[in-house]
């Protein structure tokens, strides 16, 4: 029996029990391959399996046949590819709802953090038959994405950028599409796309409100907040942004969801709400309890992230975020920014993406605390490993295991791997079927797992070494493959598969 790795030995009693049933385990096994199909492609036996949906967590072993769970067993399984898993935990692959890094690097960073689902739900993407095409026949992850509205205005209002961010990758968020409101035929042809794109397959309608505060009217932001009511999908939006604490953002979608009865997510409720986490929390809560269909998220980091052209700078933001100049950092190389140094790079380098150090501690402990607050990385798009962006890609479901759960004790173990898989997945499988096998250790379910230590599981990135491999995951598993091994990438990764609304 082959064995990719070795831990400690299991308990005495486990022993005993397993060598009691480890005949009948080989029994139907072989007896299985008489009849020419093995009973599992790969087994994973001792490790601490944990379900929040089942709230199971006791020490199980998992058969995998197809890319499927097909047996859970308090008794060891035997195959010709075995794993021991003493000693570690089993958990569902992680579902990231909130993701920019839509490049093979920014797949490699998330999948090695744990990630096995990487979504871009705030953005969007645009055509959606062809999000992903860059990633190649084999992606690492399963990935998706809405139905950007910000890259279908930019069709209908500024094409000429379109086809520059097209060809070069690079967004200047200070033209048109940003600042311009839509007339009447525009906003009705962005609604003729937005409609034809969801028919496509998208995930939802993906909303930069907070982009573009001068452009987007009332009538726009309804029209978005209808559509999405008609194809019963959720808006994921990023509020309009006040001064510190500030709710009118949140009462503005929130209303808006409401009148239209459609659904709607908070992107990175802790970076839009700041001091006012609990004030915003207890208004979602409110709406909820008046039948809204509202959801949010948090990342567990202190810096915001954004294009230094973005319309967000053109503001007060010195007063919005509590910072000034020096509070900022130009990414790609970690230089604090002056008043000159800001406003030279804001000219020549629109594109540049910014570090803004303006949330504290305290507001994500306070969010993460609360019920049914779900966990998203807000990773910023990764090119290459000479271009520095924020290390949410290669650190934030390993930060909340390692930070929330085993350090400060704010979370149980449970909580915390529901907020990363089963919750995220539960969001999305009303509207797209496949989530209704993500998130959840079950039979049937897919084999996207994770396998860690929760006595060493942490992030090791940081704002200065962004792209660190964590600690204390053991490996990886997309689709019953093998993706990521003590840390490192196995070179025939490459299970993923895209997932749509049409999606099975």
């Amino acid at each position: 029996m082959g064995c990719l790795a070795s831990h400690q030995k299991p308990h005495r009693a486990l022993i005993s029990v397993a060598a009691k049933a480890c005949v009948v385990a080989v029994w139907l096994s072989l007896a299985a391959c008489d009849k020419g199909t093995p009973a599992y492609d790969v087994v994973i036996n001792y490790g601490r399996v944990i379900d929040p949906e089942s709230q199971l967590d006791a020490v199980r072993s998992l058969g995998i046949r197809s890319g499927k769970i097909v047996s859970i067993s308090e008794d060891p399984l035997v195959a010709e590819t075995a794993v021991d898993a003493s000693g570690l935990v089993i958990s569902p692959g992680f579902i990231n709802l909130h993701s920019h890094s839509v490049a093979e690097l920014g797949y490699r960073l998330e999948l090695l953090d744990g990630v096995t689902t990487v979504l871009e739900l705030e953005a969007g993407g645009f055509p959606i038959d062809r999000f992903g095409q860059q990633l190649g026949a084999a992606p690492l992850t399963h990935f998706g994405a809405s139905v950007g509205h910000a890259w279908i205005r930019m069709q209908v209002i500024d094409p000429q950028s379109l086809a520059a961010l097209a060809a070069t990758g690079k967004l200047d968020m200070s033209g048109a599409t940003f600042t311009q409101p839509a007339s009447a035929v525009q906003r009705q042809q962005i609604r003729m796309v937005l409609e034809r794109e969801l028919i496509a397959g998208g995930l939802g309608i993906g909303f930069l409100l907070d982009y573009m505060t001068t452009a987007v009217d009332d009538a726009e932001r309804d029209m978005i907040f209808s559509v999405a009511a008609d194809y019963q999908v959720p808006v994921f939006v990023h509020v309009r942004r006040g001064i510190d604490g500030d709710s009118a953002g949140l009462d503005e979608v929130i209303a808006a969801a409401e009148r239209a009865r459609a659904a709607v997510h908070i992107c990175h409720l802790n970076a839009s709400a700041m001091s006012g986490v609990d004030i915003w929390l207890d208004k979602i809560d409110a709406a909820r309890a008046r039948g809204v269909d509202v959801s949010t998220e948090m990342f567990p980091w202190t810096s915001g992230s954004a294009a230094i052209s973005s319309d967000v700078f053109s503001r007060n933001w010195r007063e919005i975020f509590a910072i000034d100049y020096a509070d900022v950092q130009w990414a790609e190389t970690g230089e604090w920014l002056t008043e000159d140094t800001f406003g030279s790079y804001r000219e020549t380098r629109p594109d540049g993406q910014t570090m803004h150090h303006y949330i504290r501690e305290d507001w994500n402990r306070r969010a993460i605390q609360r019920p049914h607050v779900m966990v998203a990385s807000d990773a910023m798009p990764l090119i290459s490993y000479e271009r520095k962006v924020v290390p949410n890609a290669a650190g934030t479901s390993t930060r909340i295991l390692g930070q929330y759960v085993r350090e400060e004790k704010l979370l149980s173990l449970s909580d915390a791997i529901a907020r990363l898989s089963l919750y995220p997945a539960r969001r999305m499988e009303s509207f797209a079927p496949a989530f209704a096998q993500k998130g959840r250790i079950k039979i049937g379910a897919d084999a996207d797992l994770v396998i860690f230590n929760p006595e060493t599981v942490a992030t090791e990135a940081s704002y200065l070494e962004p792209f660190k491999t964590p600690s204390g995951v053991h490996s990886v598993w997309v689709a019953g493959q093998l993706s990521v091994q003590e840390g490192r990438l196995v070179e025939q990764a490459g299970a993923g598969k895209k997932i749509t609304s049409l999606t099975h």
